[in-house]
């Protein structure tokens, strides 16, 4: 395993742990982490996240319990506003801290942060953020070294899917290795790692009529985090879960919950947890969530399930929405927020974000019953 602490058995074992043990579990997370930070940490909070609504209202008891160990001082709070964001979040983020601090009669110093580039210029001089974030990676990266060098695909496609001889026949026409394994599967080592090429139902990506990069996430979000982190001088914690994607996974079966590296901490506390441990938690909690969530339900079979929607993230972003079924989260939002929906729909040269084109070219339906 490497430098990896967990294998994928363990995080298994640990996601298969009852709900109160993981509850435990958390709380003792928590506690290691203030304690080698000396309570100098900071949480980020997306707005109205399940994830995070569920690690602010926990890490607020934990708080207000230990208040004597930090001098009672205000617990710092990051959200950032990508202007991606559901209409009703940022009105929710307020509400929600003011609940936090009056159930648990804690002070929350938040700091709301949001890019001086907005979703819309971001789509116009990166790109569309489609397929999932580490496709979209892997296109930008082959679209951007074609374009440098003025190659089209269809110069090496009839030597695509050949093994190690298209690596090879890439490297006879001097192509960089990170371009070989994107193409091809095959390292400088001739060690094959399908992991980090691009699979060949997503090549046609490679050609479509519009640009294509995951840089949204970074722009938008995590590069203010950073500036504000940098300004507070916090420790970072975080809500995500390991089974939200592999590169969350992957992260978490290295370092698990809490990692420390040149004095500085980085706390995913969560990470073990499940999404049903989540909406289990708000559930029995009774925990206020975000107006695009409805309510939460629990079927017949013990499952709980948001009535309304069940990610309230980046509303326009359009990784993973070729998996949804109908109706997809671009067509409901023409019910949640129909300006925005006729918006994205006007093509690029109206002034629009020409969201029809692109979802044309990949096959997602996006037309809405009259």
């Amino acid at each position: 395993m490497g430098d990896y602490i967990y294998t994928n058995r363990d995080l298994i074992k640990m996601q298969s742990r009852p709900f109160q043990t993981k509850l435990q579990v958390t709380t003792a997370k928590f506690l290691e982490f203030c304690q080698k930070t000396e309570y100098n940490v900071s949480l980020s909070f997306s707005g109205g996240g399940a994830d995070s609504s569920v690690l602010l209202d926990m890490f607020a008891k934990f708080w207000s319990l230990h208040r004597d160990q930090h001098d009672n001082k205000p617990l710092t709070v990051i959200y950032a506003n990508t202007s991606n964001e559901f209409a009703s979040m940022p009105k929710h983020v307020q509400f929600f801290c003011e609940y936090i601090e009056q159930k648990y009669d804690i002070k929350i110093d938040l700091h709301i942060v949001r890019s001086k580039t907005t979703f819309f210029d971001v789509v116009k001089t990166e790109g569309y953020p489609v397929a999932s974030k580490k496709i979209a990676r892997m296109i930008r990266d082959v679209r951007e070294y074609f374009s440098e060098h003025n190659i089209e695909y269809s110069d090496i496609e009839p030597y695509m899917d050949q093994g190690l001889d298209t690596a090879n026949y890439l490297r006879s026409l001097q192509f960089p290795a990170t371009i070989i394994l994107r193409l091809s599967g095959y390292t400088r080592e001739n060690r094959l790692c399908k992991t980090w090429s691009i699979p060949k139902k997503w090549r046609f990506l490679i050609n479509a009529p519009f640009p294509i990069s995951e840089h949204c996430c970074d722009i938008l979000k995590k590069q203010p985090i950073k500036l504000v982190q940098k300004e507070v001088q916090a420790n970072p914690i975080y809500g995500t879960l390991a089974e939200d994607s592999q590169m969350r996974k992957d992260a978490y079966l290295r370092t698990g919950c809490n990692a420390f590296k040149d004095g500085h901490g980085k706390s995913t506390p969560m990470g073990f947890w499940t999404r049903q441990d989540v909406l289990r938690y708000l559930h029995d909690f009774n925990i206020p969530i975000a107006p695009p969530y409805g309510s939460i339900t629990q079927l017949e079979n013990g499952q709980f399930e948001f009535t309304g929607e069940h990610n309230t993230g980046c509303k326009l972003c359009l990784f993973g929405c070729h998996l949804e079924h109908e109706p997809n989260r671009i067509q409901r939002l023409a019910n949640i927020e129909p300006n925005t929906y006729k918006f994205i729909m006007k093509s690029r040269e109206e002034g629009g974000l020409g969201y029809r084109e692109v979802m044309d070219y990949l096959g997602i339906p996006y037309e809405t019953p009259n």
